[in-house]
């Protein structure tokens, strides 16, 4: 087996058993798989601070209608809106009002390129739901994600390092987007839900020593 591969899967292990080391200090069961520069966290883990998060917005239901209102399903059922207003948020963040239980596949972005031209670089296209991330200031914050209110990331992860298009003096390199995403500081109940910068996989090219 590779030194490489088994070095990751190694790692990876170790995070999932004891938590990521963090500038020293260890984050017990936070449930992540480090990549490049990158904390992802795609479950919650036994960590989560859901019941505190829920209990802010049960106890700040004025302040989440003033600044997130609601928003009308099919049906005429009314339901809090997710926070946040989507234009505010950078890259392709977006919120999910309503959690499906059938969710239908990712359209071919192949099929959909006009140009009929195809990309040099092997990429995977994800939706992706963050629990964990480090913040612009890579600080650990939790992304608030609960039932009634779901924030998800599209992004495009390299799937190769090179490709017979993109090989020799050029290679595939992933490309990061900052994303807007509620949060919540489980070290300081008292900041509350907040808006805060999280650095996440956007797309994958191929590029070229000059």
């Amino acid at each position: 087996m590779d030194i490489i591969y088994y070095n990751n899967i190694l790692w990876t292990a170790l995070s999932l058993a004891l938590g990521y080391e963090l500038q020293g200090q260890i984050i017990r069961g936070v449930p992540c798989v480090k990549r490049n520069f990158q904390l992802y966290c795609p479950t919650a883990g036994n960590t989560y601070p859901l019941d505190k998060i829920e209990t802010f917005i049960d106890e700040n239901k004025a302040l989440i209608k003033r600044m997130y209102g609601s928003f009308t399903i099919p049906g005429g059922n009314r339901v809090r809106r997710a926070p946040g207003v989507p234009d505010m948020h950078s890259g392709d963040s977006y919120f999910r009002h309503v959690r499906q239980a059938a969710k239908p596949p990712l359209p071919d972005t192949q099929s959909i390129n006009s140009t009929g031209r195809i990309d040099a670089c092997e990429s995977k296209t994800e939706i992706m739901t963050p629990y964990w991330a480090l913040n612009s200031a890579r600080k650990l914050r939790a992304i608030v994600n609960t039932m009634h209110f779901e924030q998800a990331i599209h992004q495009e992860v390299c799937s190769k390092q090179s490709t017979s298009r993109c090989s020799g003096d050029c290679g595939c390199e992933q490309k990061y987007k900052w994303h807007r995403l509620l949060a919540y500081d489980p070290s300081d109940d008292c900041a509350g839900i907040f808006m805060d910068w999280f650095l996440f996989p956007s797309c994958c090219v191929c590029r070229c020593k000059p």
